[in-house]
């Protein structure tokens, strides 16, 4: 994790939430919430937003895979991470020795979310009206 890294991912949560100063946030960071107050019963009643204190810590290591899963064939599926820590980069598919197959590039497919016989993969998603739809697909040969 390099300080280049923490300040792209600033700059598009930023973006994101339309707010130009927002400090020194981390992609790769672990909040620690600690209560306030003071006395025998610092926080009597239920806690408020003010009650907390929000210490960022951050990780000094940037993840490099994203997802894991095996199809009924036994093919390792591997998905890296894309530019950015948080976006989804290439899935890779290796054979259980670790021989490599081939390489999907990040538009090319998702990762599926199950595999079944025969090479089909089923993939959860989301229509107009934001509704989930299981699609099935076949897949090629080569990667099953």
């Amino acid at each position: 994790m390099t300080p280049e890294v923490e300040r792209e991912y600033e700059e598009r949560r930023a973006a994101r939430r339309g707010d130009a100063d927002m400090g020194q946030v981390s992609g790769t960071r672990m909040m620690v919430v600690r209560e306030g107050g003071t006395g025998a019963n610092p926080n009597p009643g239920p806690p408020t937003r003010a009650s907390f204190q929000i210490e960022e810590r951050y990780f000094p290591e940037v993840p490099v895979l994203r997802s894991l899963a095996t199809s009924w064939n036994g093919r390792i599926w591997v998905q890296r991470r894309g530019e950015h820590p948080e976006s989804d980069g290439p899935i890779d598919v290796v054979t259980a020795d670790g021989e490599y197959v081939g390489t999907y590039s990040t538009d090319t497919t998702a990762m599926p979310d199950a595999f079944g016989p025969d090479g089909l993969a089923a993939f959860i998603e989301f229509d107009e009206f934001d509704v989930a739809v299981v699609v099935v697909r076949r897949l090629p040969v080569e990667v099953r």
